[in-house]
């Protein structure tokens, strides 16, 4: 069996920021074991929740229950603690220790920790692929081999065909004629016609959610970028990603309209060449952009709508000519060394 070792150029996992990849198959989980043991009184009201404490119980990352957290409070069943975690109900608060947490998250009444846990093997496996996927897309196309995915992680076929099947759904990768598993070369032609794209619909989407906005996304976005922006000198590439990804992809996680809200994903595939150029560049010309982001979420925080609106539609504009740019760079280096699961279609 081959054991999965990254090459010196691979995209490594982002971080607790991106550890939740599109999809949110893992927060749902969570979210989900959650509510059951709130339902069934495992969980009682004033029962404290933090993050952190959570996130090492079930050996996962802080962003999917983050998120999970999030859901909860918007639906009522939790209420922010002043930034102490979440309380359950309206209850006094009733702190629990790491024992009685894990003694309830553990009761598989309502799958427990163990459903949890087979998420997060295929989770993890989802993230490494997809980092994998997207080093490659600037350079060519490429192939997946579904057998040797398998064989590579110690999974069976039917899990590696799941790991693709969600990477597939969310656009990193299509099916070819003779059913073969192909990873598209990612073309200036793809970067125009998204951003086109994504100027149509991103703007007016915005304007769409902006009521309905969780507080507390936005209190985290903008206290991410305002760290970021203060110390900028010493920020890595996966902290940008990660911002970058939750305020192109969070922000309209609320859009009713499933259909424009697929379509905006989908033209958030080219981002993958900022996430490939900040591997080996310097990150100064990602300030603008941070910036950009900044004055947007206090538009959005203060009311003003239409400013946010705008200023999105100034920070497409200017993305277009910095991404063709990247891409252009990134041609003239040699392509990624990749595991025997991956090979170029020459």
């Amino acid at each position: 069996m081959h054991k999965y070792m990254p090459s010196s150029f691979e995209l490594q996992p982002s971080g607790p920021d991106t550890a939740d990849r599109e999809g949110g198959y893992l927060y749902e989980v969570i979210h989900d074991m959650l509510q059951g043991k709130i339902a069934s009184g495992g969980l009682p009201s004033g029962a404290t929740l933090k993050e952190g404490t959570i996130a090492a119980q079930i050996g996962t990352s802080r962003a999917p229950v983050r998120r999970a957290l999030i859901k909860l409070a918007k639906s009522g069943l939790i209420r922010s603690a002043d930034g102490q975690g979440y309380i359950v109900g309206k209850g006094a608060p009733l702190p629990l220790s790491s024992r009685q947490l894990h003694d309830v998250l553990q009761d598989t009444l309502h799958g427990g920790l163990e459903a949890v846990d087979r998420t997060v093997s295929a989770h993890r496996i989802v993230e490494i692929v997809h980092d994998a996927i997207i080093a490659v897309m600037p350079f060519g196309h490429y192939r997946i081999l579904e057998s040797e995915l398998g064989e590579h992680f110690g999974v069976s076929r039917t899990v590696a065909r799941e790991v693709l099947w969600r990477l597939m759904e969310q656009s990193y990768i299509r099916k070819d004629r003779k059913s073969h598993w192909i990873v598209p070369q990612l073309s200036a032609r793809d970067i125009r016609d998204t951003l086109q794209m994504r100027r149509a619909l991103e703007p007016h989407a915005l304007r769409m959610v902006a009521g309905a906005l969780p507080h507390e996304l936005l209190t985290d976005l903008t206290t991410r970028i305002g760290a970021v922006l203060a110390r900028f000198d010493d920020v890595t590439a996966p902290q940008i990603d990660a911002i970058e990804h939750d305020v192109c992809h969070r922000l309209f996680e609320g859009l009713k309209n499933t259909r424009m809200l697929a379509s905006i994903r989908r033209n958030q595939i080219p981002l993958v060449v900022q996430q490939v150029f900040r591997r080996n560049f310097p990150l100064r010309d990602d300030l603008p952009a941070l910036r950009l982001y900044d004055q947007i979420l206090r538009a959005l925080f203060t009311g003003n709508v239409d400013d946010a609106a705008h200023l999105l539609e100034t920070h497409l504009d200017q993305a277009e000519a910095l991404m063709l740019a990247r891409l252009r760079v990134l041609s003239v280096l040699s392509p990624p060394t990749t595991d025997t699961w991956l090979s170029a279609i020459h």
